[in-house]
């Protein structure tokens, strides 16, 4: 009987160090349908695996080596031609990931990538680095988008608890829903403020979801972003932010938004190689 994977995933350059044994699987997303400014990053899961590839993923302050950890890629989804299908198919290859017990980390693509795949958990905790809170109720007469799909899901989903980490730009109409919904928002401007570089102890619960948009850095740091907001992380904040979650049990993640189009000297793809790599070591030692 043929699986969703076959279905739906097609071949593409690989990260795999591992097997169908792994405890670690890669899957790309290349969507960008619903992007509101710079589209392009249906490009990110090649441009990143390459940059995963060819940088050393070797993190000397949690002292692991990722290159040893066996990860299985199983390429890019496709048959999609809008927002449904890409839904469609996220939802039916997720759904089947996470019942066999495996953490999916995902490559993206917008930030609608991770709707899908949230949908298919449940008792977890979500943590989201975020430059936007991405909870606007439609953008550009858009239900359902990269700007409202947290909106969304927190609208069928009211019990989930939500960590959103790192965000300097929203409306108003996004910060009352987040407070209505009891979303713990911890701004850039909290982060500093407070000198925050640890979250671990913030979060309450012990298995977890993380999402990285990586325009939750500053623009200087991550050009090659669909929509950059000036003023946001550097590197060692968002990369100690995400050391700091060492120890809670990480049932999947996924990075997105980088978009190689926009990408001086593909800076941005080997800053969300490194996000992705430190990812893959808090999803393997606990």
């Amino acid at each position: 009987m043929m699986s969703y994977r076959e279905l739906f995933i097609s071949p593409s350059p690989k990260i795999s160090t591992g097997n169908e044994n792994s405890k670690v699987y890669i899957m790309g997303i290349p969507f960008d349908f619903t992007t509101s400014y710079r589209p392009g990053s249906r490009f990110a899961p090649l441009s990143v695996r390459q940059a995963y590839w060819n940088i050393e993923i070797v993190d000397r302050k949690l002292n692991v080596n990722a290159e040893k950890i066996p990860v299985f890629d199983l390429g890019d989804l496709s048959f999609f031609s809008n927002s449904d299908e890409m839904i469609n198919s996220a939802s039916k290859v997720s759904k089947e990931i996470f019942s066999a017990n495996k953490v999916l980390g995902t490559i993206g693509g917008e930030h609608l990538v991770t709707y899908p795949i949230l949908n298919e958990l449940n008792d977890v905790a979500l943590v989201v680095f975020d430059a936007h809170l991405d909870m606007r109720d439609e953008l550009y007469g858009l239900k359902i988008s990269h700007a409202t799909f947290l909106r969304r899901f927190l609208e069928k989903n009211k019990k989930i608890n939500v960590y959103h980490i790192g965000s300097h730009t929203f409306i108003d109409e996004e910060i009352e829903f987040a407070k209505s919904r009891g979303v713990n928002v911890f701004t850039y401007y909290d982060i500093n403020a407070k000198m925050l570089r640890s979250i671990k102890n913030i979060i309450k619960e012990e298995k977890i979801y993380v999402s990285v948009d990586m325009d939750v850095l500053d623009p200087s740091c991550a050009p090659g972003v669909a929509n950059p907001e000036p003023e946001g992380m550097n590197y060692q904040e968002l990369f100690d932010l995400i050391r700091s979650l060492k120890g809670k049990e990480i049932v999947g993640f996924d990075v997105v938004e980088t978009n190689p189009l926009l990408d001086p000297s593909g800076i941005t793809s080997i800053a969300a190689a490194k996000v992705l790599s430190l990812l893959i070591i808090n999803s393997s030692v606990v």
